[in-house]
């Protein structure tokens, strides 16, 4: 190069021979960081893309339908007591929900484990508990099934 000879960089920086090395230097440690940055950010992009891609992909998963949900003929005892007239027919959910609230209420869970508890005479009757126990929220499913007939 010519004493005065300009060459164009990236980003139209200009290095002349008139800057001193270390200035030159500086210049090109900063356009290599700023390549730097760039390169990152297209990585993250490119991850980015190929998430996208995979899960615009995916099956969507179908809800399967279960006995749960149906409406069902639930017995005059459980009916009740759940202060529910006659013929009403609700889904294993919703009775399930009304009895754990009758439940939560009427404070019948214990204190120090609130996942349990102990029915009172009229809850166990309905559950058919001879003797009365404490058992979990999950095992009352197990004690209120015979109430429920299919449609």
């Amino acid at each position: 190069m010519s004493s005065n000879q300009t060459v164009i960089a990236p980003e139209n920086v200009v290095y002349t021979e008139n800057q001193s090395l270390e200035e030159q230097f500086q210049n090109v440690s900063n356009d290599l960081q700023k390549i730097g940055g760039t390169a990152r950010h297209l990585q993250l992009t490119v991850k980015e893309l190929q998430r996208n891609v995979r899960n615009a992909c995916k099956p969507r998963k179908v809800k399967k339908h279960t006995v749960m949900h149906d409406p069902m003929t639930i017995s005059a005892e459980l009916l009740k007591y759940l202060k529910q007239p006659a013929g009403t027919t609700l889904t294993k959910s919703e009775s399930m929900k009304a009895v754990s609230l009758i439940i939560k209420n009427t404070n019948l869970q214990n204190k120090d484990n609130r996942r349990m508890f102990t029915p009172d005479k009229a809850l166990g009757k309905v559950l058919n508990m001879t003797p009365i126990k404490s058992i979990t929220f999950v095992e009352l499913n197990k004690y209120l099934a015979h109430h429920f007939t299919p449609n």
